[in-house]
């Protein structure tokens, strides 16, 4: 027994030492992950998004002289982006991103309410989120109780004005009676001219009460309404909208796993030794492995997106060859990714930990767990250095929005791509020069 255990702690050493031998896998499996939890709570701060918003007042709107009371919110999350006449025009803004919400005015809201029925905003927004078009909701019902108190608060200072002129409309309205009575002959002009003059006056008081009778509890209550529209006619479910992230969170990780595995691999098998004597050079070496990985993943990228829109059931608004282009600069790119792992890795071991920690800080700082407009401005420069924020952004418009996202998507994660493809040549033909 005594040998038994000898034999089995002579383990416990050579792992142990193993271990130490390694120290840069240490601190990457000690401090990595909360290195990355770390900036995670850096970058969302706990505030709520701010929403650029863009009013509309079309036509000639009676309340143009007070189109403050809608537009002046005392609610920090909407911020006042301008006020436009022409509603194609700022749903055109909303499009190009450069507003976040489109507010339109209804027109004429007055004879609106006193037909009893509640005006009603109508509010544009651009969200395929389900999360941020609840956010949305949200904001418009808290911006349309605080117009309904507003309008109320206004109606009742101007009724308390009007108030102070009835009480002499009433007593001219008496003083008139008494002299009905004391009238002369109904021959007399000045008789006729009086009960004309208390008609009218009795009329127009009998018409503004029975406006006011009529109107139900419910519009004098909340005069207003809301209504959103985003500018798709789809609504997605939480598994549709976060489909695309998914994708290309997989596509990423399956790239950046096998690319990194492949020359750490050879380099500790000899096959490297191989490459060395043959006439091979690093670009043929890294071109041939780029090209053979690249076919692979395009394989496995059309399994997953058939699973995806055939089985799931997933939208796809899009043109296929846009999202054909999407993937394959993504799966370049996170090959290129690979590759440089592997390339500074000293050990499978290394390569592994390296790839899960791309795969942690994709998942936290891509935007596929929290919204991108939610993070702190300069922590933006993380999530942007990642391959997959690029994918998730492409593939969101693509699949669910049916348009291509801007030119400076494209150009970004081309850029990415090719610069670790560089890094890569460089690295490989200096490791095939040894």
């Amino acid at each position: 027994m005594f040998k038994f255990l000898i034999r089995i702690s002579s383990f416990l050493g050579k792992e142990f030492v193993e271990i130490l031998r390694q120290p840069r896998l240490i601190l990457t499996l000690v401090f990595g992950p909360f290195l990355i939890m770390f900036l995670f709570g850096l970058a969302y701060p706990e505030q709520s998004r701010p929403l650029r918003t863009t009013f509309v007042v079309e036509g000639q709107n009676p309340l143009q002289e007070q189109i403050n009371i809608f537009t002046d919110s005392p609610n920090p999350v909407i911020i006042n982006s301008g006020v436009e006449n022409n509603k194609d025009m700022a749903l055109a803004k909303l499009k190009r991103n450069q507003t976040d919400l489109v507010v339109v005015i209804p027109p004429n809201p007055l004879e609106t309410i006193q037909n009893n029925q509640q005006a009603e905003f109508l509010i544009y927004h651009n969200e395929v989120d389900p999360f941020q078009d609840a956010y949305v909701q949200s904001v418009a019902r808290i911006y349309v109780d605080e117009i309904n108190r507003r309008v109320l608060k206004m109606v009742t200072e101007q009724g308390q004005v009007e108030a102070g002129s009835a009480q002499p409309s009433l007593e001219s309205a008496l003083a008139k009676t008494k002299a009905i009575r004391e009238a002369v002959p109904p021959s007399d002009t000045t008789t006729a001219t009086q009960l004309a003059d208390l008609e009218q006056d009795l009329t127009t008081v009998n018409e503004n009460l029975t406006t006011f009778r009529s109107l139900g509890s419910g519009v004098l209550v909340s005069p207003f309404t809301v209504r959103t529209s985003g500018l798709s006619e789809v609504t997605f479910t939480p598994t549709g909208f976060f489909a695309p992230a998914v994708i290309i969170l997989l596509l990423q990780h399956l790239s950046v796993t096998f690319a990194s595995l492949s020359i750490v691999r050879e380099r500790h098998s000899g096959i490297m030794e191989l490459f060395r004597v043959a006439p091979l050079t690093a670009l043929e070496t890294l071109l041939g492995k780029f090209l053979s990985y690249l076919v692979f993943e395009i394989i496995l990228a059309a399994i997953i997106t058939g699973l995806a829109v055939w089985v799931l059931k997933i939208p796809m608004l899009g043109q296929w060859q846009d999202y054909a282009v999407a993937i394959v600069i993504l799966i370049f790119t996170s090959l290129a990714l690979g590759f440089l792992i592997s390339l500074i890795s000293q050990t499978d071991t290394q390569a592994v930990q390296y790839s899960m920690l791309v795969l942690l800080a994709s998942i936290f700082f891509s935007g596929f767990f929290l919204d991108l407009r939610l993070m702190w401005k300069p922590m933006t420069v993380v999530a942007w250095s990642i391959p997959a924020t690029y994918g998730i952004r492409m593939l969101q418009d693509i699949m669910l929005r049916g348009e291509l996202s801007p030119a400076i998507i494209f150009l970004g994660i081309s850029a990415i791509g090719i610069g670790f493809f560089l890094i890569d040549w460089l690295l490989l033909r200096r490791h095939m020069e040894r």
